[in-house]
């Protein structure tokens, strides 16, 4: 779940603690080739005006300045204070002069100027209203602009063979993400929001990273999901600190991954992009 933090409006159910920024960094090392394909479809300019909201420790958001080049400008739009204070300090370290970071709510922000592109990685299953995101990134972008999403499908984490700690951080996921009303498929409703939003069908790219063995850096965003997620389990009676183990779980996850050799199948991401007319 992504890089962006968007709690108030968003009901946002993982943290932002040191644990949650490491598997933040993993999850964007793993999907970095599937980001790639789906900016690949904005068909940005060099000096191009870009927003990322939920831009969180700003992964996406140096992608996007290093692809409009120093005479573009990409503003990084979140919540979460901890993760934007990484972001500027990873931008500064880059040189990234042309890349500014806000604190805000993404639903109601607004730049000082239409954009050429509003984008958003992992954010819109943290939203109660994931439509009137996207309307609203419609009236941020100029007419010819370009409105882009990507988001996770959960159900689709797996691992061959199967993995008893696996199929119960699964199994612990997906109930609480239900209990909470959170679309555990939210990658595959892309199109549809888009068509709520008033979009035309968006062009879909989509990926789901293979991995073998106890060296997969996706053990490390399940360990870091159920590490994050285990007030919400409690919370919701999904499961206790004494069912997940937390301080061991990741360890214990890859001695089973080790034992059997296992393929992770990481969980589909989709991409959607539309231009405005």
């Amino acid at each position: 779940m992504d890089d962006g933090a968007v709690p108030g409006s968003s009901g946002y159910v993982l943290g932002d603690a040191d644990p949650e920024l490491a598997r933040l960094d993993a999850l964007s090392e793993v999907y970095a080739p599937v980001t790639a394909v789906w900016l690949d479809s904005l068909q940005l300019a060099p000096g191009a005006s870009v927003v990322d909201l939920g831009c969180g420790v700003g992964s996406v958001t140096q992608v996007l300045a290093d692809r409009v080049g120093p005479a573009g400008r990409v503003t990084g739009v979140d919540a979460a204070a901890r993760p934007l204070e990484v972001a500027r300090r990873r931008a500064a370290a880059a040189g990234s002069v042309h890349v500014r970071f806000e604190q805000a709510d993404v639903t109601t922000w607004e730049p000082e100027a239409p954009v050429d592109a509003v984008v958003g990685r992992l954010i819109l299953v943290h939203l109660p209203d994931p439509v009137g995101l996207v309307r609203r990134a419609v009236e941020l972008v100029r007419p010819g602009g370009v409105v882009a999403f990507q988001d996770v499908v959960l159900t689709t984490r797996a691992a061959q063979p199967a993995l008893p700690l696996l199929t119960a951080s699964n199994g612990w996921i997906l109930t609480t993400f239900g209990v909470l009303g959170r679309p555990v498929d939210m990658g595959l409703r892309l199109g549809a929001v888009f068509s709520a939003a008033g979009l035309p069908d968006p062009v879909l790219t989509s990926g789901a990273p293979l991995e073998r063995g106890p060296d997969a850096l996706g053990w490390s965003i399940v360990g870091g999901d159920v590490t994050s997620l285990l007030p919400a389990f409690e919370r919701t009676g999904v499961a206790t600190a004494a069912d997940v183990g937390p301080e061991t779980f990741e360890r214990r996850l890859r001695e089973q991954a080790a034992a059997a050799d296992a393929v992770l199948v990481n969980p589909l991401v989709v991409g959607a992009a539309a231009r405005v007319g």
